[in-house]
C-alpha cells in the first residue's frame, strides 16, 4: 500500500489518542515502525513524524514558535516574544545572519512575521 505522510500520521495520533499507559504508547509507536517498515515507507519517516507532532500540537494547544535574529536578542525583545508566548509553547530561538538585521517569527510552521531588513530591501527591490 501506498500511503502518505499525513495519513500515517493522522492514524498514529488516533491510536496515542486511545492509548491509557506510556507501555500502550509504545506499543503504537513500535506499531508504527513495524508498518512503515513493511510498506518500505522508511523514507517518509521524517515527514510523518513532522505532521504527527503538528496534529498533536494543535490538539493540546501547544505552538511550535521560531525565532530567528541576525544577532543575539536584546533584552527587550525576549520580553516582547515572551509576552505572546505561553508557557506550553515551544520557542526555538535561532541565529541567522542572512537576515542582516530585524527578527523573523514562524509559528506552527505556518504564520509568518517576517521584519527582517533583507526582506525590506527584497520588497524595495521589487517594485523598482
Amino acid at each position: 500500500m501506498n500511503y502518505s505522510p499525513k495519513l500515517y500520521a493522522i492514524a498514529f495520533c488516533q491510536a496515542v489518542k486511545e492509548a491509557k499507559t506510556a507501555d500502550s504508547i509504545n506499543k503504537c509507536i513500535k506499531s508504527l515502525l513495524v508498518l512503515v517498515e513493511k510498506n518500505r515507507d522508511q523514507k517518509k519517516l521524517r515527514d510523518i513524524a513532522f505532521f504527527a507532532e503538528k496534529i498533536l500540537n494543535k490538539e493540546s494547544g501547544h505552538r511550535k514558535i521560531l525565532v530567528e535574529s541576525a544577532r543575539v536578542l536584546t533584552k527587550e525583545n525576549e520580553e516582547m516574544i515572551d509576552s505572546f508566548t505561553k508557557k506550553t509553547d515551544q520557542v526555538v530561538k535561532k541565529i541567522n545572519p542572512s537576515l542582516v538585521a530585524g527578527v523573523k517569527i514562524v509559528i506552527d510552521d505556518e504564520v509568518q512575521i517576517d521584519g527582517s531588513f533583507s526582506k525590506k530591501i527584497k520588497r524595495v527591490l521589487n517594485t523598482i
